[in-house]
């Protein structure tokens, strides 16, 4: 062991005891910058994010967390089992080249890695030919696109969908994650002229329906992380939450409904901060959702009765972006002001 492997180098190989070695493998990052990490919690779920080296704590930090479960541990603790196995190869490649290298000085190889013995008419060359070593490819990282930047210590780091804390301070950032989301919907209606232009009013049009969509979803999504976390912090079994959330439904998909299971099933107001009138006017926005989502956006009878509207129906619904903005701007208030009361 003590001549298998060389010191120093590029992984800057060191003894540290009898028949023992340290050597420091870098993961290679992916085309952005970030390196990907796993929880070590089996249990959580989605477990997997990334982080970008560099930013975040960078001196004296000791303990790292998962964004979704929190759990806490060291930052070497967070390694994917990707990462793992590409260690292992690293470590092969460098065992294979001690071992050629041992071979070839046992048997007084030169420099051409080749030897004469004897001579006259009867001689024996050998020669030794170095290993192919096993190609390492980086190893391979999911793709997300849910970048965020902790305001607190300034780490950027990319998730699934909705998490909690950041995985170098363990601030609670949910509400950036949520802004997070919405900022992708403003984005998209930023461009809604640009795309009417090229494309025409229908693709537009459907433009600003899938917004509204995504906008209602966004909501639900938060809701039930926000129900969820709750409801654990008050002792509920995980077979308690899951009989809680399935009296709950589909019902986040609606504003009064919302409101109703809040005050039913958890004894919390959900619009308490929130002016009525703000409140009336946003129910009125998620209802278009409903031509939207079963009626390829055209106004049926149903949604004519439930609104009382004045469309007429077999007409396009029709929906704003000055409505889907200020659906956007009354939820962030909503969010913070049940985050600022619960947790």
């Amino acid at each position: 062991m003590d001549s298998l492997f060389e010191t120093g180098g590029p992984h800057n190989i060191k003894r540290i005891g009898p028949h023992k070695i340290e050597m420091s493998i870098t993961i290679p990052p992916d085309a952005d910058g970030y390196v990907g990490r796993a929880c070590p919690e089996e249990e959580c779920s989605p477990g997997y994010f990334k982080v970008k080296p560099g930013t975040g704590i960078t001196n004296g930090h000791s303990l790292a967390y998962c964004p979704y479960c929190q759990k806490s541990t060291k930052p070497t603790g967070f390694h994917t089992e990707a990462q793992r196995n590409y260690a292992v190869k690293v470590l092969e490649n460098e065992a294979l080249k001690g071992v050629d290298r041992m071979l070839a000085n046992t048997l007084g190889l030169g420099s051409g890695r080749r030897k004469t013995l004897g001579g006259g008419l009867f001689s024996i060359e050998m020669s030794l030919k170095t290993p192919i070593r096993q190609s390492i490819s980086r190893p391979l990282e999911e793709e997300l696109r849910r970048d965020i930047c902790c305001p607190n210590c300034g780490l950027n780091h990319a998730v699934f969908g909705l998490a909690t804390w950041c995985p170098d301070c363990g601030t609670d950032i949910f509400l950036v994650h949520v802004e997070a989301e919405y900022s992708v919907i403003k984005t998209m209606l930023s461009d809604v002229d640009r795309r009417r232009e090229q494309l025409g009013p229908r693709v537009a049009a459907k433009d600003m329906e899938n917004c509204l969509e995504d906008t209602v979803s966004i909501y639900e999504a938060v809701l039930r992380a926000m129900v969820i976390r709750f409801l654990k912090m008050q002792g509920v079994t995980e077979d308690g939450v899951l009989d809680k959330m399935k009296k709950i439904g589909n019902a986040f998909q609606s504003i009064r409904r919302s409101e109703e299971k809040f005050r039913t099933e958890l004894s919390l107001a959900l619009y308490e901060e929130i002016d009525p009138q703000d409140v009336e006017r946003l129910s009125n926005i998620f209802e278009k959702r409903h031509p939207i989502a079963h009626n390829l956006g055209v106004v049926d009878r149903k949604y004519i009765e439930k609104m009382r509207a004045a469309e007429s129906e077999g007409k396009e619904i029709r929906v704003s972006a000055d409505e889907i903005l200020f659906a956007i701007s009354a939820l962030t208030k909503i969010f913070g002001s049940l985050h600022r009361r619960v947790f």
